[in-house]
């Protein structure tokens, strides 16, 4: 997951070269720190309450999911749609592995686990309203029945795996291909391809160093295993936000011609 997902998120750098980041050397080391300080940010705050952040980011990584996965398209509707994607991710790999998730969730927050098994336990119930829905649409519409499809796929890949094994295979072989390949298409009238792996591999690197650097610090002689979990889900957590920021927020709210070219598919 480390070696295949990170890159996506390493895309962020073209992203905003493309929206203009980079037409003066000011705003782009501008974004560059803004994006640092923003993980940082969420760093110190897991830090200080690792349970409230640990819930606050199942709940945009299940909003990133689904807004990555759904169709393109707004209202109410899309809305159901996206919750039903990334909450069967999220709140679905929870809670049908409670047990084996309940022990990482430990690891993430040092302590009790009660306040975000509450907080699933309420996502859980919008969830299923939004899955019944795809349900209904995937039967009685033609439109629907790839989303729908790949819904009861990732159901049974989620049941018959490992909790990890699971979220790596949806993490790297379905969110960062379509996002990479998405994001790629969009890039591909205004960057060199050239370009846009050099800028992705810095970034990627970068990140890599940053998670090494974490895990010496973090790691003690019988703390190696979740000293390596609290450092990939604490540093995804971090370059979440900023990632969010950037893909589901700015680049959303682009110029029309801009937003087709990366949300189309």
């Amino acid at each position: 997951m480390i070696i295949i997902g990170l890159p996506h998120g390493a895309l962020d750098g073209a992203i905003a070269i493309y929206l203009g980041y980079s037409k003066r050397v000011v705003l782009l080391l501008r974004f560059v720190l803004l994006y640092v300080v923003a993980a940082a940010l969420v760093v110190a705050a897991w830090m200080a309450a690792p349970a409230v952040c640990l819930l606050i980011f199942l709940v945009i990584s299940m909003l990133h999911f689904g807004l990555g996965d759904a169709r393109p398209g707004g209202g109410w509707e899309g809305f159901l749609e996206a919750v039903a994607h990334g909450g069967l991710v999220v709140a679905g790999i929870s809670l049908i592995h409670r047990d084996e998730v309940d022990v990482i969730f430990g690891y993430l927050v040092g302590g009790s686990t009660q306040m975000v098994w509450q907080g699933l336990e309420i996502m859980a119930v919008i969830i299923a309203i939004a899955l019944a829905f795809c349900v209904i649409k995937g039967v009685t519409d033609r439109r629907w029945r790839a989303g729908f499809a790949e819904l009861l796929l990732l159901a049974v890949l989620f049941v018959f795996t490992p909790p990890l094994v699971g979220f790596a295979v949806y993490f790297c072989l379905v969110h960062t291909v379509r996002h990479v390949r998405t994001v790629l298409s969009g890039l591909a009238a205004g960057m060199s391809g050239r370009m846009v792996f050099t800028q992705a591999a810095l970034f990627t690197i970068a990140s890599w160093l940053a998670g090494a650097v974490a895990f010496w610090l973090l790691a003690s002689p019988g703390s190696a295993e979740s000293a390596l979990l609290r450092v990939v889900f604490i540093g995804l957590a971090a370059l979440t936000v900023p990632h969010m920021i950037l893909v589901d927020g700015l680049l959303r709210n682009a110029r029309p011609s801009l937003k087709r070219r990366f949300i189309s598919r």
